[in-house]
């Protein structure tokens, strides 16, 4: 592969730089977590003949000295995999079952109550999820955000599919992004480093160059809409096969597919993909 990465690599850790400035990540932190992380991919890149990769085969791939390798290993510990709130649980359970879904992937709007609505109502749906939680005070508290309203035959009505970012917040998001993006990258080192084939691999991307912010804000919000409809009926799929697929033996894959939309000034953040400003134009608009 003859292709130098450096300058997307570089773009890349712009963004995680400025993330951890942001955050409050020193330099000093910033550096002690990239050692971490060379030593824990080293330790089980491409090992040969199926072996543990030795401290010296580390320092090789890293350049890591063979003293920081040791230590590495010596100090290595499994950070504790984070649990995602109630809130998030909840809308999962909704979205992700089939008594809870209509033909399109939507939600159903609930019942608000068991004796209403017995097992396929917001009170059931609660308690499936967690017992020691009213589904009173989880329903004010999605009132008061607007995820929800309740409808004249008092059945609890989403305003509509939510993303996982307005109900988790930035710890949330930041999980989801760095999944998704993870999976872009993983999938990037394998087809276009490796020169491995991924079957079902690729994504596909408009670029718009040059646009008000009305135009801008248009093109995002159909993007949301129509990518909504599009994520629900894919959900009941993906539901629909899990189900299918439950009591398989030969059935260890996981899929994630995402859609989205975001604006930027490019006079601020022109990215990679920038186009030159037509002859003629005000660069600043």
């Amino acid at each position: 592969m003859n292709f130098d990465f450096s300058p997307l690599l570089r773009y890349l850790l712009r963004r995680l730089v400025r993330i951890a400035i942001g955050s409050g990540i020193t330099y000093q932190a910033f550096c002690k977590l990239v050692r971490s992380v060379y030593f824990d991919v080293a330790s089980e890149f491409e090992p040969v003949k199926g072996k543990p990769n030795s401290d010296s085969r580390i320092t090789l791939l890293t350049g890591l000295p063979r003293r920081d390798v040791r230590a590495l290993r010596e100090s290595a510990d499994t950070p504790p995999n984070p649990r995602p709130n109630i809130e998030r649980l909840v809308l999962d359970a909704w979205s992700s079952s089939l008594d809870f879904m209509d033909a399109d992937g939507n939600m159903l709007p609930l019942p608000r109550t068991q004796r209403q609505g017995g097992t396929r109502s917001f009170e059931a749906l609660v308690e499936r999820v967690n017992k020691d939680i009213r589904a009173r005070s989880l329903l004010d508290e999605w009132l008061r955000k607007g995820f929800v309203v309740l409808d004249e035959q008092d059945r609890v009505r989403p305003v509509q599919r939510r993303s996982t970012g307005v109900v988790e917040g930035a710890t949330g998001t930041g999980l989801l992004l760095g999944e998704m993006v993870s999976d872009l990258l993983n999938g990037f080192e394998r087809v276009y480093v490796q020169e491995r084939p991924v079957p079902g691999f690729g994504f596909h991307v408009v670029y718009g160059h040059h646009l008000s912010e009305e135009s801008a804000q248009l093109i995002c919000s159909t993007a949301q809409r129509e990518g909504a409809q599009l994520m629900n009926r894919l959900n009941r799929l993906v539901v629909e096969r899990e189900t299918l697929d439950a009591r398989r033996d030969d059935a260890p894959q996981r899929v994630m597919v995402g859609f989205g939309a975001y604006p930027a000034d490019a006079s601020l953040d022109p990215g990679l993909m920038a186009k030159p400003v037509p002859p003629g134009t005000d660069a600043a608009g």
